[in-house]
């Protein structure tokens, strides 16, 4: 018999569930032998008492802030009821159940602080079951009496059972069920609160104090299964469901038939997190999730293979006034079709109030354009990351604009029209987007956006009509069927963060200039692209074959209505770094090669806080380099554009690491050392300070005095005019008598010794007997180094000076790069900030050319941490 994966993996679910269900029905019988009451409690921290105050109820006073109470049995009998009286609603009781039984709760159980009751056999809320408390915690997995006393909820254990089919209250606190599997079938209520239903062997909880929670799975168990068939209302605050298999070949199941409500209240949006296994799980979603309300919510359903039933329904639009809301789905793979992960009318229907965006991680053969073009991401998991439409979509949304947004780790494939009134389309990938049918968009805004190359078949046609369109390609963009553009009237919420008009860019990766590094194709059957205005300018930014040379691109469109075509060719600024282990760059000048030849009357400027890094700090040629803050200026600047992507910010070019000179290391040591060895000579000890200085100092004796006193030449007067020629001479001329005769100047008595210098240590001499100087080893060349070749990481967005648009990244990790939500492309290396020297920011003769006010796609909240 052979059986298709498809239906292996529906009975494996199958299977699954019905073994859970026959747990439930397992529990259930059990209960026939419980007792009605709590018995052989034992406190062993904190401070409690127990009191049965009648028959039928028993009243736990807690006295202090944290109380561990072991039972033998812990069950409530219908009719029955338990109470706790704890010192405020922060404070907490541990109930752990040491004897071999279940615990069914089928009566009342009420507290005024939080409940942790733990039974590693399983625990059972029955249909009458009414608990009402600050919060709970339900758990057949452990916890150490030292971690709860601390406040670190670490639960661990091999997993038993927990099932609700009561009613539980919890409002503004914390509702958990933890176990290996957890089912609902009952009603639980949490308002601006959070519900967690949560499969595995080791979780820990952190309770934020407000009502809100964060929950890990820190190990899987091996057949983990989450199934809501119940009532679960959290309104203001959280609901997550989420599983994880103890290992990669293991299943697991998070199933929704039931009815999950989160919606918004005054400014504080709901959220609802479905999320299965990435490795291997399967969420199957047929009930219906409500996070709409006065604030529009998020929800997110992931999962290795997510599955999405025709009786799915998902509101998270928000009531009138109110803020939009988003749902996001990631799988692996993702193919619209009946059948597959989602209908073509399913999603249709849930376009009507939703923006949805549909997101892969990547698989055994993901992949993603960059610089060089492809690298390989993991391998882990089935799946390449693709997106397929196979079947129609076609919405009106009412009652404001919503976007339908696929995000692929690798490719997206159109198979299938899709048509949107009062809607956007948005479609980014890693590698090749492939359009083989007609997308449209009436009152909306279309940006189809590759890594790699963009392909618009000659069977398929671009509509716009009062949007903007934007095709953008890492590499090549070619065209071969028809665009039409008629643009009106646009409100933001139909502009999709694009600039006015039609916006076509090709070979952003950074691997120009010249045709080599990608450019704009027009296939030969490719009729002429229609733009009707008015305000539907055409831009362009490519790479031609010479700069010297720019392409018109004027017959391949029809204008109207004032429409104008500007095309712009790509620049990339040249970066060049010696390695020294960092990866931050200047930049300066552009690269070229001998066909492209130089750029002409343009200058790269570096503005406030301009940064550049290189993919790698490793010495190679042709590295990626991710750049922002830089413009360009000169006379010519308006003919040129940088590199830049539309799903997200920055710029891309590339560029040469050297390797740096290297020392020997270790450094080298003579062989064979000489003998003595040689000590350098030591200093004088101590060092005369200050110079000898004889003493008494020498005085001569006595003062030779001259007589008689020699007299000048007397000076005639009055003075001659002029002065007498000759000079006159006296006669005689003055003699003294006798001649002055100095006496010798005396020796200093007694004569200063000067402090004697240390005796010189002999210099070294070779070892007796060897007629040569020791010989010295040379220098210990290191290894060449390897070059390696450069990270691979997804291009950066469009920024060119003059009006050509600024995009920035829609629901993107902050930060650079395609960051798409499933989680698997791999982001460059953090851009380091560097001071840029003032020489590189020197004005140029033209001003630099402004770019217009930044765009922005639509800003959803990020992807959720998995397991």
């Amino acid at each position: 018999m052979t059986i298709n994966c498809q239906t292996a993996r529906a009975a494996t679910r199958l299977s699954l569930l019905r073994l859970l269900v026959s747990v439930s029905t397992l529990a259930i019988a059990n209960t026939a032998h419980a007792d009605s009451l709590p018995s052989g409690g034992n406190v062993v921290a904190g401070a409690a008492t127990m009191m049965a105050t009648t028959a039928n109820s028993l009243t736990i006073t807690q006295t202090s802030q944290n109380a561990a109470i072991n039972w033998q049995s812990f069950d409530i009998a219908a009719g029955n009821a338990v109470t706790f009286v704890q010192p405020g609603s922060s404070a907490v009781a541990l109930n752990r159940v040491i004897g071999g039984d279940a615990s069914a709760i089928m009566g009342s159980l009420t507290a005024n602080g939080r409940v942790f009751l733990v039974n590693p056999q399983g625990i059972l809320f029955g249909q009458g079951a009414q608990v009402n408390v600050g919060g709970l915690v339900a758990s057949t997995l452990d916890i150490a009496d030292a971690d709860f006393m601390a406040g670190n909820y670490r639960f661990n254990g091999s997993g038993g059972t927990v099932i609700n089919g009561g009613n539980i209250t919890a409002n503004a606190g914390v509702v958990a069920l933890l176990g290996g599997q957890v089912r609902n079938d009952g009603i639980i209520t949490a308002r601006l609160g959070s519900v967690a239903l949560a499969a595995g062997e080791a979780i820990t909880l952190d309770f934020a104090g407000d009502g809100l929670l964060t929950l890990s799975i820190d190990r899987g168990a091996a057949r983990a299964i989450v199934h809501n068939g119940g009532m679960i209302s959290a309104d203001g605050g959280h609901v997550l469901l989420t599983t994880q298999a103890a290992g990669a070949l293991l299943q697991t199941v998070v199933n929704n038939s039931g009815i999950i409500q989160a919606r918004g209240i005054a400014s504080r949006g709901g959220s609802v997190l479905l999320l299965a296994d990435m490795a291997g799980g399967t969420l199957d979603l047929a009930g219906t999730i409500d996070a709409g309300g006065a604030t529009g919510g998020f929800v997110e359903t992931s999962a290795a293979r997510v599955m999405i039933a025709d009786s799915a329904r998902v509101i998270t639009t928000a009531d009138a006034g109110g803020s939009d809301g988003h749902w996001l789905i990631d799988p692996e793979d993702f193919t619209v079709e009946a059948g597959k992960n989602i209908s073509g009318a399913a999603l249709s229907a849930l376009l009507v109030t939703n923006s949805i965006t549909i997101t892969t991680r990547p698989g055994s053969d993901a992949t993603v354009a960059g610089t060089p073009p492809v690298t390989t991401l993991f391998t882990a998991a089935p799946g390449n990351g693709d997106i397929t439409i196979n079947e129609a979509i076609t919405w009106t949304a009412t009652p404001s604009t919503t976007t339908l947004r696929l995000e692929a780790i690798r490719d997206i494939n159109v198979n299938r029209a899709i048509t949107a009134t009062n809607g956007n389309v948005l479609l980014c990938c890693g590698r090749d987007a492939n359009i083989n049918a007609a997308v449209t968009t009436t009152n909306g805004s279309m940006l189809i956006n590759a890594g790699r190359n963009v392909t618009i078949a000659a069977i398929a046609a671009l509509t716009t009509t009062d949007g903007n369109m934007a095709l953008c390609g890492g590499h090549d963009v070619t065209i071969n069927g028809a665009l039409v553009q008629t643009r009106g009237t646009t409100i933001p919420a139909q502009a999709l963060g694009l600039a006015p008009g039609m916006t076509l860019i090709a070979g952003y990766d950074g691997t120009g200039p010249g045709i080599a590094g990608g450019t704009m194709i027009f296939g030969p059957s490719a009729a002429p692209i229609v733009v009707t205005g008015p305000n539907a300018p055409v831009t362009i930014a490519y790479n031609p074959i010479s700069y010297a040379q720019p392409t018109d691109f004027s017959a391949r469109f029809t204008l109207t209505g004032g429409s104008t075509v500007n095309a712009r060719m790509l620049v990339f600024p040249t970066a060049a770094k010696v390695a020294d282990g960092s990866t931050a760059v200047v930049l300066s000048g552009f690269n070229t090669s001998a066909a492209s030849g130089i750029p002409a009357d343009v200058t790269l400027v570096a503005g406030p806080g301009a940064t550049a890094s290189f993919d790698t700090g490793v010495a190679a040629t042709g590295i990626g380099v991710a750049f922002s803050g830089y413009t360009l200026a000169g006379a010519g600047a308006a003919r040129y554009a940088l590199a830049s992507q539309c799903c997200s910010a920055g710029q891309r070019t590339t560029g040469t690491i050297t390797a740096a000179a290297l020392s020997p290391v270790p450094t080298p040591v003579p062989t064979p050392l000489p003998t003595p060895v040689p000590t350098p000579v030591p200093a004088p000890t101590p060092t005369p300070t200050p110079a000898p200085t004889p003493t008494p100092a020498p005085v001569p004796t006595p003062v030779p005095t001259p007589a008689p006193v020699p007299q000048p030449t007397p000076t005639p007067t009055p003075t001659p005019t002029p002065a007498p020629v000759p000079i006159p001479v006296p006669t005689p001329a003055p003699v003294p008598q006798p001649s002055p005769t100095p006496a010798p100047t005396p020796a200093p008595a007694p004569v200063p010794a000067p402090t004697p210098l240390p005796t010189p240590i002999p210099a070294p001499t070779s070892t007796p007997g060897a007629g040569t100087a020791p010989a010295i080893a040379p220098p210990i060349q290191p290894p060449a180094l390897a070059r390696l070749a450069p990270a691979q990481v997804v291009p950066a967005a469009l920024l060119v000076a003059g009006p050509l648009v600024t995009m920035r990244p829609a629901l993107l990790v902050p930060g650079v790069q395609l960051a798409v939500l499933g989680g698997g492309v791999r982001l460059p290396a953090v851009p380091q900030p560097i001071a840029v020297p003032a020489s590189i920011a020197t004005p140029v003769v033209a001003a630099p050319v402004a770019p217009i006010a930044p765009q922005s796609l639509p800003n959803y909240p990020p992807r959720k941490s998995r397991n």
